[in-house]
């Protein structure tokens, strides 16, 4: 209910790989780790190295594994991050040393943190999900605002799903007393059944 925000996301038809794939619970009972994803757990990106994001219940683990690998499952990147284990929402951006993701591939990605003291196995808890990048919106002949709701606003209109989680996390770390980032923010989650994490506190950038 409520009055739609501007911010309002057109998921693309085409783009989910046939295989299913777990991005956590979507229930608010007690939140689990939680890929931020469109409930097709699909997004498109128009950057080389993008930015992901995981809501992360507090933990033990001080260490996060994540990785990335094409649709044949060939090895694109991994790392293994600190974390402070205080929970929240955690940013993950692909740094300069990864190799930048090609135009029209699909690629799922997997984070999981590190139990104390083990190593980390197949089975280990974790999230997925699938990124997709596709040409800059500036090269269809559309004008970009350098007004990050704006942006935010086309590029939620192509279905550009990380770019404008992106814009908006930053914006709302920018200018954390700006009620209508909020508001947008909260709305944009719960168009994709997120409603229970978009109240969660962006907590660290790794």
């Amino acid at each position: 209910g409520g009055v739609r925000g501007e911010v309002s996301f057109d998921p693309p038809g085409d783009d989910s790989p046939v295989n299913t794939i777990s991005g956590g619970t979507r229930t608010d009972e007690l939140l689990a780790m939680t890929a931020l994803l469109p409930t097709n757990l699909h997004g498109r990106t128009v950057v080389a190295r993008p930015t992901f994001f995981v809501y992360l219940p507090p933990t033990s683990s001080k260490e996060v594994f994540f990785s990335l690998q094409d649709e044949q499952g060939h090895h694109h990147y991994q790392t293994t991050l600190e974390i402070s284990g205080r929970g929240g929402i955690v940013s993950i951006t692909l740094p300069d040393e990864a190799p930048e993701l090609e135009v029209g591939k699909n690629y799922m990605w997997f984070f999981a943190p590190i139990e104390p003291n083990s190593i980390l196995r197949p089975d280990n808890a974790g999230v997925t999900g699938w990124v997709k990048r596709v040409e800059s919106l500036a090269q269809n002949g559309t004008v970009l605002s350098s007004e990050p709701l704006q942006l935010a606003t086309e590029y939620a209109k192509q279905g550009i799903w990380y770019d404008t989680l992106n814009i908006l996390v930053a914006a709302q770390l920018a200018q954390p007393d700006n009620a209508t980032l909020v508001s947008e923010w909260t709305e944009l989650l719960e168009q994709v059944e997120l409603d229970a994490i978009a109240s969660q506190p962006i907590a660290e950038q790794l």
